[in-house]
């Protein structure tokens, strides 16, 4: 009987470490891409371009406005985020494409909030395009 009971013991501990890395694996985010966005980026607008530099997870400044960004998701290619400039008191959300070598994008941008004036997402905004014009190196 003691064999038994060692036995069910040791099904049900492979069991539940089965369940348990199942369980892991399925709350994984897909967000987890691990695409390296780091370096220098060319932005260009209808009107405008600047330069984005930011570290590996997509968060930096860019030269338009004192402007920040910082990146929400990077699922299957397609790069969200939101970005905020003190310069003009103005912030907003992006959502773009990647290209398959990483090194460009496209897509679009909107305002959420404008001085005191909060913006419907989507209501006012516009294109733009993204190339990489270097990338940082690899931290040691």
């Amino acid at each position: 009987m003691l064999a038994v009971t060692y036995r069910s013991m040791r099904l049900l501990e492979i069991s539940l470490l089965a369940f348990v890395t199942v369980g892991l694996l399925a709350i994984t985010p897909a967000s987890a891409d691990k695409i390296d966005l780091s370096g220098e980026w060319e932005i260009q607008e209808e009107e405008r371009s600047y330069v984005a530099t930011l570290d590996a997870g997509g968060n930096g400044t860019y030269t338009w406005q004192n402007g920040r960004l910082t990146t929400n998701a990077v699922t299957d290619g397609r790069w969200e985020g939101t970005w905020q400039q003190p310069g003009n008191d103005r912030e907003g959300g992006f959502d773009v494409v990647l290209s398959s070598d990483h090194n460009q994008a496209s897509g679009k941008w909107w305002y959420t909030r404008v001085g005191q004036q909060i913006v419907p997402p989507g209501e006012w905004g516009g294109n733009f395009t993204w190339k990489r014009l270097s990338q940082s190196p690899a931290s040691p």
